[in-house]
């Protein structure tokens, strides 16, 4: 059983890198919305008219790069005399 989460949450986050971005949940991925009354239009306050969002578990890798490379990058590899 673990093997199988295991395995699913690699591929998710395999899918992830490959296609980081999802459509906005609020616009549904077409960025504006229509007026009530009338043929005006307006942008998505959260994707910003994109119609995109950041997935999580993009974040999810980007946090790790991030804090992985600030490790290795380190200037102070010990004492030296």
């Amino acid at each position: 059983m673990a093997l199988i989460v295991t395995a699913v949450f690699a591929f998710y986050l395999f899918t992830c890198a490959v296609w980081p971005f999802g459509k906005c949940r609020r616009c549904k991925g077409a960025g504006k919305f229509k007026s009530p009354f009338g043929n005006a239009f307006r942008h998505c306050g959260r994707c910003d008219g994109s119609g995109l969002r950041v997935r999580f578990g993009r974040k999810v890798i980007s946090y790790y790069r991030r804090t992985r490379s600030a490790g290795s990058n380190s200037t102070s590899k010990g004492a030296s005399k």
